[in-house]
């Protein structure tokens, strides 16, 4: 039986490993960044409802219940594939959901507060804060063809990995930082200005923007021992968009509870 339950955890370990989005510690950083961008009406009524987690901890329960089959129909949910040269409006769309159709999806639920797709407030909740983050990796918004670069294997200082998992993980875990150190560091120097102009822009706008920011992830061109001389290019928009995806998460959860 011991042995069963240990290949159980090894076999869940290594899907969660090659399937999340972001990391534990992207995913923090986003609920994090949005604790403190909440207006205290909001920050107590959304903490009221969430029972599992924090803001900061719930983000990665999307990829917690991935391995359960029950809710293996909301996989597409993370991403959208939109080829280059198109926008959303103009690619095809996937018949399952996508990452902009979830999002728009889960703010009509919380507004109405008729959960038909979601289970409850407190899951639509959990799902907002894991898919605004999930929208702002520029390879979440990537192309079918290499499946936002889960095909591309590459190496990270000599680990095999691939390039999808560098940027939702290995270059944030690089930084050997908590989520709570990189969130301070990354807010510690946001203007109104740039907080109203973030949150002032649409989901379909966060996506145009991840998808502007792909071709750059691709720029290793044959080396595929990635290091830091990558990650000094790459880091910087990593931050951003954490960053951004932490604004934006606090003013769409201001304008249903603040």
């Amino acid at each position: 039986m011991k042995s069963i339950q240990s290949t159980f955890v090894v076999i869940l370990v290594i899907f969660c490993q090659t399937a999340i989005a972001w990391g534990p510690t992207g995913h923090r950083v986003v609920g994090y960044v949005a604790q403190q961008h909440l207006t205290k009406k909001a920050s107590k009524r959304v903490n009221k409802i969430l029972q599992l987690y924090s803001l900061e901890m719930c983000g990665n329960h999307m990829d917690f219940i991935r391995s359960d089959k029950n809710y293996r129909h909301m996989n597409s949910w993370h991403y959208v594939s939109i080829p280059d040269g198109l926008h959303y409006d103009e690619s095809d769309k996937n018949p399952k959901g996508d990452v902009i159709s979830t999002i728009e999806q889960i703010m009509i639920e919380l507004k109405t507060k008729e959960f038909t797709v979601f289970e409850s407030e407190e899951f639509a909740i959990m799902a907002l804060v894991h898919m605004v983050g999930d929208i702002h990796q520029p390879l979440h918004v990537g192309l079918s063809e290499d499946r936002g670069g889960n095909k591309i294997k590459v190496e990270w200082f000599g680990e095999k990995t691939n390039l999808h998992r560098v940027w939702d993980t290995d270059m944030i875990d690089h930084l050997k930082l908590s989520y709570r150190e990189l969130g301070d560091h990354i807010n510690r120097d946001v203007t109104p200005t740039q907080v109203a102009d973030w949150q002032g822009s649409s989901v379909k706008e966060w996506a145009a923007e991840s998808q502007k920011l792909r071709s750059a992830c691709y720029d290793f061109g044959d080396k595929k021992n990635l290091g830091y001389s990558y990650s000094f290019r790459h880091t910087k928009t990593i931050q951003l968009r954490l960053e951004q995806a932490g604004v934006r998460l606090a003013g769409l959860l201001n304008e249903i509870y603040g």
